[in-house]
């Protein structure tokens, strides 16, 4: 979802800046607690959700800039606790997370554009002491030991890690671009992301199966970019743009998490990106695949439940197919839904195993090559 960020100036206190980020280390500090991933992962999650929802609702975002804000943060939290009701604790975080992101991206721009207005030194400076303490964090989330967490877990925390300093350098490349105060969203969403990734990690997820092998998928991120590239053809390249700007989005996004060797996050990005390539197949599943979709998915899932191997990653893509095929409302799916659940089970399973194996050499060019990957920077 893209908004326009262009900001209307506003009377802002001049210590919104430090009120905000000392609230923000607080939250920081409150999740690191002794104690505090103690609770059930589904009683934390529900208390996040309901404490956005109130949030929102005591402080609506007035930003006329983002005159549809509101709805979209209220229906990603929506959807988070339909999910977490429903059993589906991925799916939950996954909406969450979103919802975080653009949450605090809208107060970030609300306290500090009074504060900033056209002012590009006030902006850096500001900027500045964002990217250290942002940067602090990072270095500290790479310290984490993952030891006894479910991988699926920890590779939505390591994803959300991931886009933080993107979106950092992000804020700053528009603030530089258009004008200062047109970098304030990116860097209040670079703050949301730290934030969820710090919640994610302290969620107690105890793993029972034995640990997957995570591995550089440097590989295979090479082999799909080279598909991607081939097929990067009039008409599909204009006649599906947007979905080869999510492609190599995600493309680009696991290469990232792979050189920091946050390997789990780079596998959960890297699935992402397998499932944005299927969907370049237009063909819808007819009634009868239907069916056996609809029954294998529930399948996986069991198998998932009872297997003793910890398979949390690809539970991240069941969940979202089950939660596709089985709405609160009783809708049934889209044809871009069925599209999914086919290659999630299709391509994007394949994939996760054929992962778990040693990797393949790299391929070696001859000659020089150039490859132009479109992305729409960073992550939107």
């Amino acid at each position: 979802m893209i908004y326009k960020l262009s900001f209307l100036t506003q009377s802002t206190r001049r210590n919104s800046c430090k009120v905000l980020f000392t609230t923000f280390i607080f939250v920081l500090v409150l999740l690191a607690a002794p104690g505090a991933s103690a609770q059930a992962p589904s009683s934390r999650i529900k208390a996040e959700i309901e404490r956005l929802q109130q949030s929102l609702k005591e402080k609506p975002i007035t930003n006329p800039d983002f005159p549809n804000l509101n709805s979209a943060i209220g229906d990603q939290l929506k959807d988070s606790a339909a999910a977490l009701t429903a059993g589906r604790l991925y799916s939950a975080l996954e909406r969450l997370g979103q919802a975080e992101n653009l949450l605090q991206g809208a107060r970030y721009t609300d306290e500090n554009a009074g504060a900033i207005n056209e002012s590009f030194p006030a902006f850096e400076a500001q900027w500045g002491k964002t990217s250290l303490e942002l940067a602090a964090l990072d270095k500290s989330a790479r310290q984490r030991d993952w030891s006894h967490t479910l991988a699926g877990v920890r590779a939505i925390s390591e994803a959300a890690q991931g886009r933080t300093l993107p979106l950092l350098e992000g804020g700053r490349g528009f603030a530089t671009a258009t004008k200062p105060k047109d970098g304030l969203f990116y860097t209040g969403q670079a703050q949301g992301e730290a934030a969820f990734a710090a919640f994610v990690a302290k969620l107690d997820f105890s793993r029972k199966g034995a640990p997957v092998p995570l591995r550089s998928l440097l590989p295979e991120l090479q082999t799909l970019q080279e598909k991607v590239n081939a097929v990067f053809q009039p008409p599909r390249s204009i006649d599906m743009h947007p979905r080869f700007i999510a492609l190599n989005s995600a493309i680009k996004a696991a290469r990232e998490l792979d050189s920091s060797r946050a390997y789990a996050g780079s596998l959960y990005q890297y699935l992402e990106a397998v499932r944005h390539y299927g969907m370049l197949n237009p063909a819808v599943p007819d009634a009868t695949k239907q069916a056996a979709l609809r029954s294998a998915i529930a399948d996986e899932l069991k198998k998932i439940s009872g297997g003793n191997r910890d398979d949390s990653i690809t539970q991240i893509f069941l969940e979202r197919a089950s939660g596709w095929l089985n709405k609160p409302d009783g809708a049934a799916p889209s044809d871009d839904e069925w599209r999914a659940v086919r290659i999630i089970l299709e391509d994007v399973m394949p994939a996760y195993q054929a992962a778990l194996k040693p990797a393949a050499p790299l391929q070696q060019r001859a000659g020089k090559t150039a490859t132009l990957t479109l992305v729409r920077w960073p992550y939107t």
